[in-house]
């Protein structure tokens, strides 16, 4: 079975590449990936001569997008206190130029097309010790190379949901084959494990997401001040996060109808900020006669009851300052991070997209968030009592607290990373 998928399988690379190279030229993301891709040796070949003038060992870590890559930084930052060189790989052309230019990276390319000559070059050329991989960017020809390099690869905040493909019947055999060339996997929770355990048989170690640790590092980090107090004096303050069209309407509906004796500040802070993606907010709460205000407009504020934050970069810092949280694209392609939310102990809710996030499926089997599927459970949400927001973020604390150290456990529990753990 396994090589006759691996047959088929780079048989559907060589007919996908020349599409994916005609789509370069009409798509600027994939243009800056297949750009990229050009340079791939040259960089690993630079990396290598500065290896071999002072011998260390070589960690590679992987991060698909800038998600995954919030995900790696509380591991790059442990290794950067190690006597070891950190080689890092993208696939998102937009976090590559974002961050390529870190200077905790010894060096830093794209990860290759998945066509087994170009991978397996990469990997004889770099020679890593140890492999990192994050998430669920797994790419069969990559597997296969390192596995057959003897190289050490490990998965960290390994996700899998219930509905995924990969355990449809007619994909679960193949992604076993897949999976089963990664020596350890670390995931967040015991729900995880039981649905990793699927299509995957070695060792497996619960030790929560990293992504805690980053968001509660950058939330002690961060002391800059937002919004100044007097704004906020009094207000019950709602934020809503990374929020799109397909949230406008019953966030809208909401803060227009809920109507109560407490003063509201609505933060709507959209997953983008172009005028584009504004424009439709401001006209829908004029529809609905609510008052709003640009954030870079706020020294005009006479009182507004929303702000709509133009600025990019600021959401997960903006949690501190929320009495509750509204996370976006639970109705489209799924509910955006919870975790900057959490951390903060805000109670949060979101629509009925939620199954792809393992932390917000825990959130909400465990009495912790709330789904929201119409308008009035978005009400309902805004305004509970104080008591309510009190135990819920009391509660959420403690959530909280169970998920943080996975970085630690991860460099205590990997052998190779324990040895290199300064003493």
């Amino acid at each position: 079975m396994k090589i006759l998928f691996y047959s088929f399988y780079n048989l559907l690379l060589l007919i996908a590449i020349p599409v994916f190279w005609i789509g370069a030229f009409f798509n600027s993301k994939l243009g800056g990936s297949f750009t990229g891709q050009k340079d791939i040796t040259s960089r690993v070949i630079r990396f290598k001569d500065k290896v071999n003038s002072n011998p260390k060992p070589i960690i590679w870590t992987h991060s698909a997008s800038a998600g995954e890559f919030e995900q790696m930084r509380p591991v790059l930052s442990r290794l950067s206190k190690m006597d070891v060189y950190i080689f890092q790989t993208f696939t998102s052309a937009t976090i590559y130029y974002k961050a390529s230019q870190n200077k905790i990276f010894h060096g830093v390319c794209f990860l290759p097309w998945d066509l087994y000559s170009r991978v397996n070059r990469f990997v004889t050329l770099l020679k890593p010790d140890l492999f990192i991989n994050t998430r669920h960017d797994i790419w069969p020809n990559l597997q296969l190379s390192v596995q057959r390099n003897q190289i050490r690869n490990i998965l960290i905040n390994a996700n899998l949901y219930q509905d995924s493909k990969r355990l449809l019947p007619l994909f679960r055999g193949i992604n076993s084959l897949v999976f089963n060339q990664i020596n350890h996997i670390y995931t967040g929770s015991s729900t995880l494990e039981s649905l990793l355990k699927q299509i995957y048989a070695g060792p497996i170690d619960v030790v929560g997401d990293s992504r805690f640790d980053q968001v509660q590092e950058r939330a002690l980090s961060n002391t800059e001040m937002l919004i100044t107090e007097d704004l906020l004096a009094d207000r019950r303050v709602v934020v809503y996060g990374s929020v799109g069209d397909t949230d406008l309407k019953i966030i809208t509906a909401a803060i227009a109808q809920a109507n109560t004796n407490r003063a509201f500040m609505h933060i709507i802070v959209p997953h983008e900020t172009a005028e584009r993606d504004l424009i439709p907010w401001e006209a829908e709460l004029f529809r609905q006669k609510v008052k709003s205000i640009r954030k870079s407009e706020i020294d005009q504020f006479k009182d507004e009851t929303v702000m709509i934050w133009d600025s990019v970069g600021q959401l997960a810092d903006l949690y501190k300052y929320a009495n509750l949280a509204f996370i976006g694209a639970g109705f489209g392609a799924g509910v955006h991070s919870v975790t900057e939310a959490a951390i903060f102990n805000v109670p949060c809710s979101h629509g009925p997209k939620y199954d792809i996030l393992a932390e917000a499926i825990d959130l909400v089997n465990e009495g912790l968030s709330t789904v929201t599927n119409e308008v009035p459970d978005l009400i309902s949400f805004l305004t509970m009592p104080d008591t309510s927001i009190t135990e819920l973020s009391l509660k959420i604390e403690s959530f909280v607290k169970h998920r943080l150290g996975a970085t630690d456990k991860i460099f205590e529990n990997e052998p190779l990373l324990r040895s290199f753990i300064p003493r």
